[in-house]
């Protein structure tokens, strides 16, 4: 049992890191499918090298995890050599004394012996208690012949798993030594990719400033639309508050002053706190894909110069995917803006989530939406590129969407 456990429980631990590090891999090629598709366009774009930045930081976090694998693999074998030698040395121990055993046996083995040792005792019950004694004698040496030919099959079951953690061992290196050859020839077309763009900045910036207006025109549309619902919203609030109070609670009403959630209606508040309370845990608004532009303002990675801008998040993903409502609330427009393509605003008491470069809308506005429901399909462009984009409002505060969504 002692042999058998620090294996067990350092397979298992080494099991976990082993699932961990094939999601990762996964991940990494689930994006290689995605930067596949843009690169049969041709076309080199901000969006690759974006891409190429993922697969490299993934493929670091997978060497990184095959070598703990490999550390606690020779850990393993470490402790699992010493427990064996200790095995063997007992079993050696054991041996020689069931030898001797034998050997007294051998030498003592007449029955007339016996016998008389039983007989030659002074009373009845001395002689019951030689006779005992033999038998316990005899049982102890068929024990003891028993336990030697248990540890002989421990022992042969320990050498066996000690050959099968150097065969892990040996595979685990292999796979980091093939991991580190693709790390080298990512990191070698990436740095092929910046050079190229390199050499077209001034195209670069004029493709910026275009989306640039683009997301312009999208966020006034948004502010807009939501100014209008927080002015619907407190005007059904100030009504329901007429017809359902009295004069002092009027009074009081009136007297409120705050954001937008001291507006809003007993069924809008409570969508609200639900909405708030699920954050960090909503459902990602597309069934599979991976963040490839984060939200606010910094500096490109790799090109000088180059400053983007976000209010939500780009979520790159497959050709033909839905793009899916993150929490229940209802359609409050769907707009239409040229760069931009479709975008969905969808109320959610206080806060409002918005999904825009949709190429088809399957909803329309006042309907009610459940999380999850398909809202319509992700536009692919010219480049090949199919991005999501997705934005968390709290009235006329943009938030960040990443830390709203559930981890993955």
């Amino acid at each position: 049992m002692l042999l058998l456990l620090p294996f067990q429980a350092g397979a298992q631990n080494r099991k976990q890191l082993e699932q961990k590090r094939k999601k990762v891999q996964e991940e990494i090629q689930y994006t290689r499918n995605i930067l596949k598709k843009t690169n049969e366009k041709k076309t080199a774009t901000l969006h690759k090298i974006g891409a190429m930045n993922r697969i490299i930081t993934q493929q670091g976090e997978v060497i990184e995890g095959l070598q703990t694998e490999i550390v606690r693999a020779d850990s393993e074998i470490t402790r699992h050599s010493s427990t064996l030698a200790e095995l063997r040395a007992d079993y050696e121990l054991q041996k020689q004394k069931l030898r001797k055993t034998l050997v007294h046996a051998y030498k003592h083995r007449k029955t007339a012996g016996k016998l008389a040792f039983v007989f030659a005792a002074d009373n009845f019950r001395q002689g019951l208690r030689r006779l005992q004694y033999m038998q316990q004698l005899s049982e102890y040496r068929n024990q003891r012949i028993a336990v030697i030919k248990d540890k002989a099959g421990r022992v042969k079951e320990g050498m066996g798993l000690l050959e099968q953690m150097k065969n892990e061992k040996s595979g685990l290196l292999n796979v980091q030594m093939t991991e580190k050859r693709q790390l080298e020839a990512d990191r070698e077309q990436k740095t092929k990719l910046v050079t190229s763009l390199a050499g077209q900045e001034a195209e670069l910036r004029k493709k910026i400033k275009q989306n640039e207006k683009a997301v312009a025109k999208l966020n006034a549309a948004i502010s807009s639309m939501i100014a209008r619902e927080i002015a619907a919203s407190r005007a059904k609030a100030r009504q329901q508050q007429n017809k359902g109070s009295s004069a002092a609670g009027n009074k009081t009403a009136n007297n409120k002053t705050g954001g937008t959630a001291a507006n809003l209606t007993p069924e809008a508040k409570a969508l609200s706190n639900s909405f708030a309370g699920n954050k960090g845990a909503l459902p990602w608004p597309v069934e599979r894909g991976y963040i490839s532009q984060g939200f606010g303002v910094h500096p490109h990675p790799d090109i000088a110069g180059i400053t983007l801008v976000n209010n939500g998040v780009d979520i790159s993903t497959g050709s033909g995917s839905s793009a899916r409502v993150v929490f229940k609330g209802t359609v409050s427009a769907i707009l239409d803006i040229p760069g931009q393509e479709k975008a969905v605003l969808i109320n959610h008491g206080e806060y409002f989530t918005v999904y825009s470069r949709l190429s088809q809308v399957s909803v329309s506005r006042g309907q009610s939406v459940d999380a999850r429901q398909v809202l319509g399909t992700v536009w692919t462009d010219d480049d090949g590129k199919t991005i999501l984009q997705f934005q968390v409002w709290q009235g006329q505060n943009k938030l960040n969407p990443a830390g709203w969504l559930s981890a993955r």
